[in-house]
């Protein structure tokens, strides 16, 4: 993926919606737009930690959520 690649994707996410480019680059054999879009819905996907710690803290200690929230390193 280069930038000229994502900003275009990003624009056709933005004017017609992310289900409609997925469609449109599946339909078209457009891999690398196909690949950006799945990339954009693992990143929308993926969980926010720090809200996750905040709403632990409110009814557990803060080692507790600090340690429920830290990713594993691998």
């Amino acid at each position: 993926m280069n930038r000229e690649i994502y900003k275009a994707t990003r624009r056709s996410v933005r004017d017609n919606g992310l289900r409609y480019t997925m469609h449109y680059a599946k339909h078209q054999g457009d891999t690398d737009t196909l690949l950006t879009c799945n990339d954009i819905v693992n990143v929308e996907q993926e969980v926010d930690l720090l809200a996750m710690r905040q709403g632990l803290q409110r009814c557990e200690s803060k080692a507790i959520a600090f340690k429920l929230t830290t990713p594993l390193k691998g």
